[in-house]
């Protein structure tokens, strides 16, 4: 059964979407706390805790035209449970600019960074690993999804038709650092790929 919204005011924006330009904003707003829920995730819900300190540069990435889906700092320490995570930074999302993608594209390679990009109907791809737990491989960014998996995270109920087809027609973009360890080589680039100012914290 589908999750229903609680926020009128926030359903109503997302329904009035119409461009992909419209989406990177209305999710810059959710970033920086302006709009309580976004399409796809718990209504209600801000970024998680972790995404926090790099919620203002992704902020900004949007509205320069990266449509992130997910982001996560690099990592490297055991849990509570004495559990050790391992993460590399990564960043996965959808870019319609082909000018915009070119950048990104230029600014990985050059940086040494893994780099995956995808379009809607190319074959399936599992993506690309971001993180261990105990040195067993557990989470990927960047699994190509079918169309009916995307419209699942871009719901008819919240997004028009005329938006989600400026999403599927979008390149479907993944970043991610060499190394699963903290630092700051992916924000760099696509801080210099995207044109930000270098102000997030990180």
């Amino acid at each position: 059964m589908p999750i229903r919204w609680a926020n009128r005011a926030d359903r109503r924006r997302w329904r009035a979407a119409v461009t992909f330009a419209d989406l990177t904003e209305l999710t810059a707003s959710w970033l920086e706390g302006d709009i309580r829920s976004h399409p796809g995730r718990m209504p209600n819900h801000g970024p998680d805790d972790e995404m926090q300190p790099l919620s203002a540069q992704m902020a900004a990435a949007n509205r320069a035209g990266f449509l992130t889906d997910s982001f996560q700092p690099g990592h490297d320490a055991p849990d509570y449970d004495g559990n050790l995570w391992e993460q590399r930074a990564a960043v996965t999302g959808f870019v319609a600019d082909t000018e915009i993608l070119t950048r990104l594209v230029d600014s990985a390679e050059q940086a040494d960074l893994l780099l995956l990009v995808r379009f809607q109907g190319d074959d399936h791809h599992l993506g690309l690993l971001v993180s261990r737990v105990n040195g067993l491989d557990y989470t990927w960014y960047g699994r190509t999804p079918t169309l009916p998996e995307l419209r699942n995270a871009w719901p008819s109920r919240l997004i028009s038709d005329t938006a989600f087809d400026a999403v599927a027609r979008a390149a479907q973009v993944t970043i991610t650092a060499p190394a699963f360890e903290p630092g700051d080589i992916l924000w760099t680039a696509l801080d210099e790929a995207l044109r930000l100012p270098s102000t997030a914290g990180r």
